[in-house]
């Protein structure tokens, strides 16, 4: 009992103790500006982009001289030599030597010429920069689709979630005016029955519809790179700014705006450049290549005078030119340069098959986007008119004119009806979206 006890204590001083989370509000533009911080897909396509940029630095400086700096330092002992010192006009003859030694040098060398390698080999990795960007571009463009999909997912949910607590609301009351009905002897038990099964299939249709908006709200916490645990609360545009932001552009300001912006495009374009810049740095192994080196050395020798005398005496300063004229390396550099134009070829004819995919995706998504404006109009004009037909059906119902038969067949039509008009207007919202995506216009609702 008195663990008991102690357990109850600390479970409550945990809970007082503890912060509640802050819910998140975020409209459709928060979450695309969140997850461009926070995403971490996009956080990985940085790194990748972050590297490139390394490397661009570190060809730029392969034009600069190397320079290096060296020094050794000696010590040797001779047990059986003899040597002669001078000591108060005094020759002595000693045995055994010590003797210490030191060089010491500066050396430069710089790359007059190589073929251009490393010219193009910096022009190179500034088109691998590039490419970096632009596939981080690309991954933020396939994020926001995401986002898109998972925000107005959610959206269509939270819009049925309120239709069917009206229409599990008139359900019931439907179910408890049968009751009375059945009561007294106005409809048979098993039109009541009825009744209450339709209820009980409409409570759940609620709960179901529940569920759906939390799945898509932890796909979207994934998107946005944030805890399960974290709550968050999607803020809805209005009907007038979805009306605005759904203006179907023309089919040439589709095609002509999305091939100047996609990055698929300008990746296969980069992709071509690169190649290019690998078939010149391949064929500079052709050229000779020319170094210039210099350098300046000393150094000095126990016994041989002072330390900076020797260092001074020694001091020396050299300089050349080397030379290296490629005559015969077994073909490497012909096979490189065949290998690298075939790459240049399958750059090329990549960067022209992606073209023509794309602007088969343009055309196709733009005749499906109409389609789908078609489709959502249709079913908006029908929604308004099953609405008031199940509603005037239900006042024919409460009068005792139709039985509970014709009653449930007309709100199973009604529901079947909002059921495609909620699928029909946010697909075709998601379609329209997704081509200002590829337009590159900001997403907004």
């Amino acid at each position: 009992m008195k663990r008991v006890t102690i357990l109850l204590i600390c479970t409550l001083l945990a809970a007082v103790g503890m912060k509640a989370q802050d819910t998140l509000r975020m409209s459709l533009e928060d979450c695309i500006r969140y997850a461009t911080e926070n995403n971490l897909t996009l956080q990985t396509a940085n790194l990748n982009r972050s590297t490139a940029e390394l490397n661009y630095k570190h060809a730029k400086q392969q034009m600069a001289p190397s320079v290096s700096a060296s020094a050794s330092q000696g010590f040797g002992y001779m047990p059986n030599s003899t040597y002669t010192t001078l000591e108060g006009g005094t020759l002595n003859e000693s045995t055994a030597a010590t003797t210490w030694s030191g060089n010491y040098g500066l050396n430069a060398g710089i790359v007059l010429f190589n073929g251009l390698n490393i010219y193009n080999s910096i022009k190179q990795s500034k088109v691998n920069l590039e490419q970096a960007d632009l596939q981080l571009e690309k991954s933020r463009n396939l994020i926001n689709v995401q986002i898109v999909q998972a925000y107005l997912a959610v959206i269509m949910n939270e819009e049925r979630l309120s239709y069917l607590n009206d229409v599990c609301k008139t359900s019931e009351e439907q179910m408890k005016q049968g009751e009375q009905q059945f009561k007294v002897g106005k409809i048979l038990e098993s039109d009541y029955m009825m009744l209450e099964a339709q209820y009980t299939a409409d409570k759940y249709n609620i709960e179901n519809t529940a569920i759906s908006i939390d799945n898509n709200l932890l796909k979207l916490k994934n998107l946005l790179s944030i805890k399960p645990s974290q709550p968050l609360k999607l803020v809805k545009p209005s009907e007038e700014a979805m009306a605005q932001a759904l203006e179907m552009p023309t089919k040439s300001e589709l095609i002509n705006q999305s091939m100047q912006y996609l990055p698929e495009i300008k990746l296969n374009e980069k992709n071509v450049e690169a190649a290019e810049y690998d078939v010149k740095i391949a064929k500079s192994s052709y050229y000779p290549s020319l170094m210039l080196s210099a350098g300046a050395n000393t150094g000095y020798n126990s016994g041989a005078g002072s330390f900076g005398e020797q260092l001074k005496r020694r001091f020396g300063i050299q300089a050349g030119l080397n030379l290296s004229i490629p005559i015969y390396n077994r073909s490497n550099a012909r096979t490189q340069v065949a290998q690298s134009k075939i790459r240049l070829q399958q750059a090329e004819i990549e960067s022209i098959q992606t073209e023509l995919e794309v602007l088969q995706t343009l055309e196709e998504n733009y005749l499906n986007v109409k389609e789908a404006q078609n489709n959502f109009k249709v079913t908006e004009a029908q929604e308004k008119a099953y609405s008031a037909n199940y509603k005037a059906y239900n006042e024919q119902f409460k009068a005792g004119a139709i039985t509970a038969v014709d009653l449930l067949q007309q709100q199973t039509n009604y529901l079947n009806v909002l059921n495609n008009y909620l699928q029909n207007k946010y697909s075709y919202m998601l379609s329209r979206k997704v081509l200002d995506i590829y337009m590159g216009i900001p997403v907004k609702l």
